[in-house]
């Protein structure tokens, strides 16, 4: 019985069915990054969409060769050879009530162009608290309301993000990003504990660290810790590594050594990925 319906390119101008779970929430969704008509980290995306979806109990039975098939279509169906994808697991057609569950998901593949900034990025403290016990932040969910209400706080404070902090005082992440501070030449990032998206960036960028010798700690980042951090940056799929100049009144160095040194082992490791695809 198949499990999850991928959407063909004319059902995906038009919108989901009325009773479909993504209405209420119900849905998850992975950004990609294309680079030279290839989807970068294909594999660890799928897995994570996998992993998410069995949590949140939506179908989903797409295997990775499928995936991968329906990724390179549509980076040829829309002459894509660099910019980014986005793929969205719906919870499926259900019953009226909350607790109801979709038999069926709907996957879509959204194409789209992509230029990466380069500028460091001001920061500012969002103005409420997160419950980092809260499930919802361990899963890439379609509901962004929360990130969109930040983000918007943030450019009217003439910031470009917004970081958020959790019950205890801990820094977890921005509305798109996970955070990342240097200090004495460590490579610190708070824990998925904390209230923190297992970012794909970041799980790479801590593996590879670990391969070059560069000490790096899941750690609950204080604010203590922030002022007294050398450098500050974020990471996500599509950006990769991007400095943090400010987080409110506090100034960070933005050319660190390591940052030069980190972006570049991404890089490599994108070029590494890039070539096993046929």
């Amino acid at each position: 019985m198949i499990r999850t319906r991928v959407l063909t390119e004319g059902e995906c101008n038009f919108a989901f069915p009325i009773d479909d779970r993504i209405f209420l929430g119900e849905g998850l969704f992975e950004t990609l990054r294309v680079e030279e008509a290839k989807p970068c980290c294909a594999y660890l995306h799928w897995q994570r969409l996998t992993d998410s979806a069995r949590k949140l109990d939506i179908p989903f039975d797409l295997s990775f060769e499928h995936w991968l098939e329906h990724l390179l279509h549509k980076i040829k169906q829309d002459n894509l050879y660099h910019g980014g994808i986005k793929a969205i697991l719906s919870g499926g057609s259900a019953p009226r009530g909350l607790a109801a569950r979709g038999q069926v998901s709907q996957l879509a593949f959204q194409a789209f162009n992509y230029s990466i900034e380069t500028h460091p990025q001001r920061l500012v403290s969002a103005s409420w608290l997160r419950d980092g016990t809260n499930p919802i932040y361990q899963v890439k969910s379609i509901n962004y309301l929360e990130a969109i209400l930040a983000r918007r706080q943030a450019i009217a404070a003439v910031a470009d993000d917004a970081l958020f902090f959790n019950l205890q005082q801990h820094a977890t992440e921005t509305t798109c990003a996970n955070l990342f501070v240097i200090h004495d030449n460590c490579l610190l990032t708070p824990p998925v504990t904390d209230g923190v998206l297992p970012g794909i960036t970041r799980s790479r960028l801590l593996q590879c660290s670990k391969q070059q010798g560069i000490n790096c700690m899941e750690v609950s980042v204080t604010k203590t810790m922030l002022k007294e951090a050398d450098a500050l940056f974020v990471t996500n799929s599509l950006q990769g590594i991007r400095p943090i100049s400010s987080l409110d009144d506090i100034v960070f160095a933005v050319d660190h050594p390591l940052l030069n040194q980190l972006s570049s082992s991404l890089r490599f490791e994108n070029e590494s990925d890039q070539n096993a695809i046929a």
